[in-house]
């Protein structure tokens, strides 16, 4: 009986040990397999973290760039008044500039000028105009004209000086010559609203001065000043980035102060784990922005959530039954380690890859599709652009415009000065057709001295004799070509293309050709407008009967 119960308490001994040991086996399987999941998280957060960062730097960039052309197309205009600027933003909507509330023209006046300064504006179309200074600044920056992208009534009159953010903004971006953005605050215009509707917003504000070529070229005339609503553009901008699996919350660093301007909306909790956030920061309009990117309980699945926890009841599993499965978990964790090292090369080489592919193709396009003295179109971009213009205008029903230039004296410039002084005369004439443009116009260079500008979604013919107008006024200004005046002249011919019905390309340019040509009959330094009209072709009669 002794000899019995001494076996049986052996044997159970025995067991309990297997157990015991397989346990602290078990969770050690489970521990690395987390350990495995931190891992793949991790890399799925840098990943995010890049795309969004990317997506930011790109919108913030586009806006820059959008906001310079306007100032740009602005600068060009002799007497700038409110009919120009509707036209020279008639192309945006808030579609095109997610989170943009307003645009609007800003000009200075100190204290003593504002009623001058008023009536000026009056005379320019600002109709009611009512400059409202505010405070006891000796310089104020009023708005003079606005276009809203949204419901509430624009700040006409408005003196923008009364508060620090945007008039900083604008003084900066005066001094510097440069886009700058404002520290966030609450629009003008929104502080009526509820509080619980209004949001931290921006304003991005560019310098105008007069275009070389134009009489009084370097004054300065005021700003082109864009304002965006931050959760807006954060929701409209980033949030198909974020999806559920992250939240993205965007803020403005100023010296050691931050200051949170929105974040993206997810229903699902976030995660609790500080090693799998991301901050990354990027610069916009002279200011330092911070993303904070926190990931949610989404960006495991139930199954990887699961995992730990089934590892641990498998391993208490097998080592009941066996304990000889330790070599091959090891070598297990040494194959995963492995793969998810040979991952992070994969990704790190699939980013370098899809970086260079962007960018040969990118550098490829310009070169198909782009001039490479001037950088303007070629014929084969405008071409398309036209083709896709007069689609568009087949459902819109509105009219276009085609330009062809010809410079005037260029052939003796080249042939007196040589080939580099041309290319040179011919690079700033590239440059002040530009101007001449409006944002959305298309500029190109179709050969030699030969130029072309499609303008379309205009109101009538007298927006393409505007522009034809500066045109002719801004090539006649003289050119320094190596410290020597040059002047030279264009001849012009524009060929609008009334709205509704379709019309081909190859004929539209033609008749600008033919316009073009008699400028140049007439006298040259000129323009001819042909009011361009396409008949269609006329079906032969049926046989008479009875032949």
């Amino acid at each position: 009986m002794k000899a019995t119960g001494r076996r049986s308490w052996i044997g159970l001994a025995l067991v309990l040990a297997v157990l015991v040991g397989g346990s602290a086996t078990s969770w050690l399987v489970m521990l690395e397999v987390r350990q495995v999941q931190q891992r793949h998280a991790g890399l799925l957060m840098d990943h995010n973290a890049d795309a969004i960062q990317r997506a930011v730097i790109d919108e913030a960039a586009r806006y820059t760039e959008t906001l310079a052309d306007l100032s740009a197309s602005v600068g060009t205009q002799t007497d700038f008044n409110a009919t120009d600027f509707a036209s020279i933003t008639s192309r945006l909507s808030r579609n095109r500039l997610p989170g943009a509330s307003a645009v609007s023209f800003v000009v200075p006046a100190q204290t003593s000028e504002v009623p001058q300064v008023q009536n000026l504006w009056r005379e320019r179309g600002a109709a009611g105009l009512r400059l409202k200074a505010a405070g006891d600044a000796d310089q104020h920056l009023f708005v003079v004209f606005s276009r809203t992208f949204d419901d509430v009534t624009p700040s006409i009159g408005r003196d923008l000086s009364q508060a620090d953010e945007p008039d900083a903004a604008l003084r900066s971006a005066r001094a510097s010559g440069q886009p700058t953005i404002s520290h966030p605050y609450v629009l003008f215009k929104d502080r009526a609203l509820p509080s619980t509707l209004r949001q931290q917003s921006f304003l991005l504000a560019a310098p105008v001065v007069r275009a070389a070529g134009t009489a009084g070229a370097g004054e300065f005339l005021g700003w082109m000043v864009l304002s965006m609503r931050g959760a807006d553009f954060v929701n409209e901008t980033l949030q198909t980035y974020a999806g559920a699996l992250v939240r993205v919350t965007l803020s403005d660093l100023q010296q050691s102060a931050v200051t949170v301007v929105a974040s993206t909306r997810t229903s699902a909790a976030l995660l609790p784990d500080p090693g799998l956030r991301r901050m990354r920061t990027t610069w916009v309009g002279e200011r330092q922005w911070q993303i904070d990117v926190q990931p949610t309980t989404r960006l495991f699945s139930d199954t990887d959530r699961r995992l730990p926890v089934a590892s641990l009841c498998i391993g208490l599993l097998v080592t009941v039954l066996a304990g000889v499965l330790a070599d091959s978990r090891r070598r297990a964790l040494k194959r995963v380690d492995q793969a998810t090292a040979a991952l992070r090369r994969d990704i790190d080489q699939r980013k370098s890859v899809e970086a260079r592919l962007r960018e040969s193709e990118d550098a490829l396009r310009r070169l198909a599709l782009h001039d490479s003295l001037t950088g303007l179109a070629n014929r084969t971009l405008f071409a398309e652009r036209l083709g896709h213009a007069l689609r568009a205008q087949a459902r819109s029903g509105e009219p276009l415009a085609v330009f062809f230039i010809d410079l005037d004296g260029f052939k003796a410039v080249n042939d007196g000065l040589g080939h580099s002084a041309g290319d040179v005369l011919l690079t700033e004439a590239a440059r002040r057709l530009e101007q001449c443009a409006r944002a959305s116009d298309t500029v190109a260079r179709l050969g030699g001295d030969e130029f072309a500008m499609l303008a379309d979604g205009l109101t009538g013919d007298d927006d393409a004799e505007a522009i034809a107008q500066r045109i002719v006024a801004g090539l006649r200004a003289p050119y320094d070509i190596d410290g020597q005046p040059v002047t030279i002249s264009c001849s012009a011919g524009v060929a609008i293309s009334p709205p509704g019905a379709a019309f081909d390309a190859e004929s539209l340019v033609h008749a600008a050709d033919e316009a073009m040509y008699a400028a140049k009959a007439a006298g040259k330094n000129r323009f001819v407008i042909s009011r361009y009209r396409h008949v269609p072709p006329v079906e032969p009669a049926g046989l008479p009967s009875g032949t």
